[in-house]
Order: structure tokens, then C-alpha cells, then sequence
């Protein structure tokens, strides 16, 4: 029997189908001939694997003479013909859900010769995807190399897109929210005095290795310096935990191709009177969000509410900036990339809808008793949102 290349995609085949062809109804709304949707390794590579299930790679190489552009993609995608992904090298995955792929070292020559090849190379408006991640250099090649051609802002297509989660989606996030609370359990027995960070986060990984977890990032901030640090390099040391020590820990990975994202924070030992009073705030916090979290409800509204919590119970300059705090915002989407519209800070007018996947995480920082923070993974329901993470002890398992 001859092998399906596409057996383990993370979603069906036909879900990148349809989203490719959710963009071409968008780009003939506003009058595009298309759009090009662009991918950049590192840290921007959500729009390949979301449209074609590609990562670009090598992406720290400079642009120099013939080599433009790598360690980009572009997939090129017509209103009235079929696609096309432009890759920078041929080290590409045999899995792309993409048919037609143009392997060229010079980025913006590639693309010229695949819109020329469409015939859409003079005086045709194009929809650009990336732009915030697109080099002044390489996006003055692109618009060199195609004079006739006028390009437009259209980075909100995809980000829209990828903000609402399908049910194939929800049912991956809901599983890595399992693995990340298998993680938590794992931190909290973990964390005690006489242990140092670095041990810490090994057990951790070792879990989230167990259950399918990829792409692990994780933090140990231990003692008042590091754990009042939003975050801090390096995420973990060989310092040694000490008796009344508070802590936070970033418990981060992906499950099949899909982020999870959540923050447990400790004491090793009896936490003293004013730690508990900062962890009783930083869960109020939490539980408040989720508890106005809903269909209708702007982002910053989520961010509002912490910022009251904090001021009322005295602690203000150690959360948000609105306060003159270290933090600067309250939570963040998730789905493909570990960060994702909405922002959950002041001034991100988004509205939720139905199907976003976010990550509240209120914390209190640079407190003279250290600091803190507590993350959920959440999903917004039609009638609210649904809490997808169990575990949240924050004391020690010395207690």
C-alpha cells in the first residue's frame, strides 16, 4: 500500500484547504488580486504551518548577495488559481499540504517569477500577510522586483482566522492542557528547599516529554530577585532553593503543532503572612478574569479588572504599567504560535468571541517578598469560557 504523506498532520487535509480558500474570499472582498502570506523562522512561524503545514528554518543566516531572505516563506495565494509556496532553501517538510513549491535562495526574485508565471505581475493589487515581520531590506527587494504591483496591509486576515479555534483545534488544546497539568503535579513535587532550578525543570520536561509534548519551554524563578522578574535569563540555574523561598514557573510546550501555556507558582515551605496575601490576590485576580471572560467582552476589560484588584488590596507598582508595575499585560491567544492576538492589556479594543484560546496571567513582581504569577488556559464558550487547566496548588509540597 502506498504511503499517505499526509497521515499526521495535525488537522485533517481539508482544513488547510478550506482556510487557504477562506483567504481568497477575503482578498476578493477587498479587491486583491491575492494575497502572500509570509513566515519567518524564528518565532514567526504560524502563518506556514496554519496555511501549508510548513516551518521555514535557518532563519538566522543574513541577507547577503544572492541569499535573500532565508529562512522565510511565502505562500502565494491567487483569488482565481491554484497556490503556491515559495521556500528559501530545499530543506522543506514532504508533508506541506501545498502541491505546487518553488525553491529560490533569493526570496523577492522568487516571488517576481511566481506572480509573473500567474500573469499578476502588472498593475494588480496584492494583500500582504507578514508585514510586521518583513526586513526593511527584504520588503524594498519585494517591491523592487515587482514595480507594477501595489501591496496592502493585510496582516488581520490571518490573525483573525487563526484566533478561532475549530473543533479539530479545541480538541488538540484540550489534550495539551491535560499534559500541561500532568506538568504542574510534577512541579509542585518537584519544588522544595535543598533542590536547585535546573532540577526542577528537568523533571518537569522529563513529564511533558512522556505525554507527546514538544517545543518545551520552561522557567524556575526562585528567591526575591529572580522570582519578582516577569522573566528572567536564565530561565533556570544551580541556585539552590531555600526554606520560605517563593517561586514561578513557566510550564510551555506544544502538542501536535499547538501550544500550551501556563505558570504555577510555590513557596518552600509555610508561606508567611504577607506571601499568602500575595498569592491570595494574584488567584483573585485569575479567578476574576475567568469569571467576566465571555462572548462580547473587550480584551483590556480583562486587564481592567486586575489592575482594580491590585490597587485595592495595596498593590500598586507591583503589577501593571498603567500603576507604574513591571507587567505589561495581564494574558495573551495562543493556538499555532505561543503568542497570539488578543493582547489582554489596555488599549486592545478586541472583542472575544466564541472559539479564542487564551492565557490569562496576572502576577505581582519586584514585591519586596519576591514575586508571582498564575496562568490558566482558557476557552471562550458561546455563554462564557471553560477552564481547561485543574491543577493550580501553589504551596510546596513541603506543607
Amino acid at each position: 500500500m502506498a504511503e499517505n504523506k499526509w497521515e499526521n498532520l495535525p488537522v485533517p487535509l481539508e482544513n488547510y484547504i478550506e482556510r487557504r480558500q477562506r483567504c481568497r474570499i477575503e482578498a476578493s472582498a477587498r479587491g486583491f488580486a491575492g494575497l502572500i502570506v509570509f513566515s519567518r523562522d524564528p518565532g514567526r512561524i504560524g502563518n506556514g504551518l496554519y496555511l501549508a503545514n510548513h516551518q521555514p528554518i535557518a532563519g538566522s543566516h543574513p541577507s547577503m548577495y544572492e541569499q535573500r531572505g532565508r529562512g522565510h516563506c511565502a505562500i502565494v495565494i491567487p483569488v482565481d488559481d491554484i497556490e503556491t509556496l515559495l521556500v528559501t532553501s530545499p530543506y522543506y517538510e514532504p508533508d506541506v499540504t501545498i502541491d505546487r513549491v518553488m525553491v529560490d535562495t533569493n526570496m523577492p526574485r522568487g516571488l517576481a517569477k511566481v506572480v509573473t508565471d500567474y500573469g499578476l505581475a502588472a498593475s494588480h493589487r496584492w494583500g500582504i500577510v507578514g508585514e510586521e515581520i518583513l526586513s526593511v531590506l527584504l520588503y524594498r527587494d519585494i517591491v523592487s522586483a515587482l514595480p507594477g504591483c501595489n501591496f496592502f496591509f493585510a496582516d488581520d486576515i490571518l490573525w483573525s482566522m487563526r484566533a478561532i479555534k475549530d473543533s479539530t483545534e479545541q480538541r488538540i488544546l484540550r489534550q495539551g492542557a491535560k499534559i500541561a497539568d500532568a506538568g504542574a503535579e510534577t512541579a509542585m513535587k518537584a519544588f522544595r528547599a535543598g533542590r536547585t532550578e535546573n532540577q526542577v525543570v528537568d523533571e518537569i520536561a522529563e513529564t511533558l516529554r512522556s505525554l507527546g509534548a514538544t517545543d518545551i519551554s520552561l522557567t524556575c524563578q526562585s528567591g526575591q530577585y529572580r522570582s519578582g522578574e516577569p522573566l528572567i535569563r536564565p530561565f533556570a540555574t544551580e541556585r539552590v532553593i531555600e526554606a520560605g523561598d517563593m517561586a514561578q514557573m513557566e510550564i510551555r510546550g506544544s502538542y501536535s503543532g499547538y501550544g500550551f501555556d501556563i505558570c504555577r507558582s510555590a513557596v518552600a515551605g509555610t508561606p508567611t503572612d504577607v506571601q499568602r496575601h500575595l498569592f491570595e490576590t494574584v488567584e483573585k485576580m485569575l479567578d476574576s478574569i475567568i469569571s467576566i471572560a465571555a462572548p462580547g467582552v473587550r480584551a483590556e476589560e480583562l486587564q481592567d479588572i486586575c489592575d482594580e484588584i491590585a490597587h485595592a488590596e495595596g498593590l500598586d507598582g507591583y503589577q501593571s504599567m498603567h500603576f507604574g508595575g513591571p507587567s505589561t499585560y495581564c494574558g495573551h491567544g495562543l493556538g499555532i504560535a505561543s503568542d497570539e492576538p488578543p493582547v489582554l492589556f489596555t488599549g486592545d479594543k478586541t472583542i472575544l468571541r466564541p472559539g479564542m484560546f487564551l492565557t490569562p496571567e496576572p502576577g505581582i513582581y519586584r514585591h519586596p517578598a519576591g514575586g508571582l504569577r498564575l496562568e490558566d488556559n482558557i476557552l471562550i464558550t458561546a455563554t462564557g469560557c471553560e477552564n481547561l487547566n485543574t491543577s493550580r496548588r501553589w504551596w510546596s509540597s513541603e506543607d
